[in-house]
């Protein structure tokens, strides 16, 4: 049977061999927590959290104390990584939505390894990258005037993204409608008025688009 670690269902680490993922996996805290526990916050982020097993999300604070969802989580992604570097967290939160298993790695023990394994470094550089990559197709998302440009623009994102023209919507209404800058009750009228003109059809969060956007 194969050896299962929680750092193999990370990229920065499931390149490396066998044995110095066990050594990573040593310095990992495993824990079980509940729905809507907080695992990171401006009082307590430098670290790096893996989602062994569960959903969570990742959602910022406005000055006026209003969330903006910044990415879904679920089994396999992981946050943190600039944490790790030192980087300040003056409003970011990781809230886990289900009851999940988590693994820990704190900035302490991850320093000490990046200093003797250097290419370490350079992965975690390219997923730096990704991430704001995302963060860029948001912001450009958000630079479209209209509340349906913004989505059918998303929904292309999507399909670019999973290959198909049927997609999962990763974000719940709520979630999605705050990725894009809109209301829950907005959003909903656009997906209808999306589906009653034949440009998608959809079920729950499986769109599939019928013509082009």
């Amino acid at each position: 049977m194969a050896e299962e670690l929680c750092v193999q269902l990370v990229p920065l680490f499931n390149q490396l061999d066998l044995e110095r993922q066990r050594q990573v996996e040593r310095l990992v805290r495993h824990q079980h927590v509940h729905r809507g526990t907080i695992v990171a916050s401006p009082a307590n982020s430098d670290r790096l959290v893996i989602v062994e097993r569960g959903q969570g999300r990742m959602y910022q604070l406005s000055a006026s104390g209003d969330e903006q969802v910044l990415r879904t989580l679920t089994t396999g992604d992981y946050v943190g990584e600039t944490w790790l570097l030192g980087a300040a967290n003056t409003s970011s939160y990781v809230e886990m939505t289900t009851d999940s298993d988590i693994c820990i790695l704190d900035r302490p023990d991850f320093t000490r390894l990046i200093q003797a394994q250097h290419d370490l470094a350079l992965k975690l550089l390219a997923g730096q990258a990704a991430t704001i990559s995302r963060l860029r197709q948001q912001t450009q998302l958000l630079g479209l005037p209209s509340v349906e440009e913004r989505l059918t623009a998303y929904l292309d994102q999507l399909m670019a993204q999973q290959g198909s023209a049927t997609v999962t919507l990763p974000l719940k209404l709520k979630d999605l409608a705050t990725y894009l800058g809109t209301t829950p009750e907005t959003l909903s009228r656009q997906l209808t008025k999306l589906t009653q003109a034949g440009r998608i059809s959809r079920h729950r969060r499986q769109v599939r688009v019928l013509k082009s956007l």
